[in-house]
């Protein structure tokens, strides 16, 4: 079945669904991205389909750049008490972007959305597959509109980091590494489902995976297309991932790149 990603983005898939540590790991199940309709790579007898919402129309990949650890301080995990769902999103919900990408200046119609977690004052975090068929982006929570570029990025891992090109973003408070979680936390998602900004959901931490070399938070939160990019939180409001991909036809199989990822040099 021919994919409608690019290539680069397939492999990835294709990644996923063949190098988990447990050997039937995904094996014969459908994977389902974090933003865009994609078809299953050899391995995968079914559909791959990302969260995002995706224009009719399917535009051409886009040069990125290499990778590098773009923000050069990685805030460390608060240790304050566990928050109520209420102050949990009242803390963190201000740090999660809407992402909104298109070919050209003044265009109505959006290559493709989903959202970013902004790590530093100028700097968020995203999943490549949102950016990387378009040319113009923009960043936005509340009434602030800010235009970013991609600063670095690894499509093999789907990691990207934006830059803001102007004004300021309002960073997470806390990041946890992926080797301190434990399964059965509580955790909270915030992204954009749908293309409904700064959605809250909640789940359990139910699996800790690494597939080709790149660790994920495996949960129950609930995801749909658009919730590419977003944060996944603890009940500390500490960043512990990037919602990016679910698997379909199951029940709660959705998975986030530990957040620690987005400062590993490889």
């Amino acid at each position: 079945m021919a994919c409608t990603r690019p290539l680069a983005l397939c492999a990835v898939m294709l990644a996923l669904a063949g190098c988990a540590s447990d050997p039937d790991f995904l094996g014969e199940r459908t994977i389902q991205h974090a933003k865009a309709v994609d078809t299953p790579p050899a391995r995968v007898q079914t559909k791959t389909v990302s969260y995002r919402e995706d224009s009719p129309a399917t535009a051409p990949p886009v040069p990125l750049p290499s990778w590098k650890v773009a923000a050069a301080v990685k805030p460390g995990a608060a240790s304050n008490p566990p928050l109520t769902p209420t102050n949990l999103f009242e803390r963190v919900g201000p740090s999660v972007y809407g992402v909104k990408v298109v070919q050209e200046a003044g265009s109505k119609v959006a290559t493709s959305y989903g959202s970013a977690v902004a790590v530093s004052p100028r700097e968020a975090i995203t999943n490549c597959h949102i950016i990387s068929q378009g040319r113009l982006i923009t960043l936005s929570n509340g009434a602030a509109t800010l235009p970013a570029e991609v600063s670095a990025a690894d499509r093999r891992s789907d990691r990207c980091y934006l830059r803001v090109i102007s004004g300021t973003l309002e960073p997470v408070s806390g990041i946890r590494d992926f080797d301190g979680l434990a399964v059965g936390e509580t955790v909270y998602t915030i992204g954009s489902p749908k293309g409904l900004e700064r959605t809250l959901g909640q789940g359990l931490l139910s699996g800790l995976r690494k597939m080709e070399g790149v660790e994920y938070v495996q949960i129950t939160a609930p995801v749909s297309e658009g919730s590419s990019g977003g944060g996944l939180f603890d009940e500390r409001g500490n960043l512990i991932g990037i919602t990016t991909f679910t698997v379909r036809d199951s029940q709660n199989l959705n998975f986030a790149i530990a957040a620690s990822e987005y400062w590993n040099t490889k």
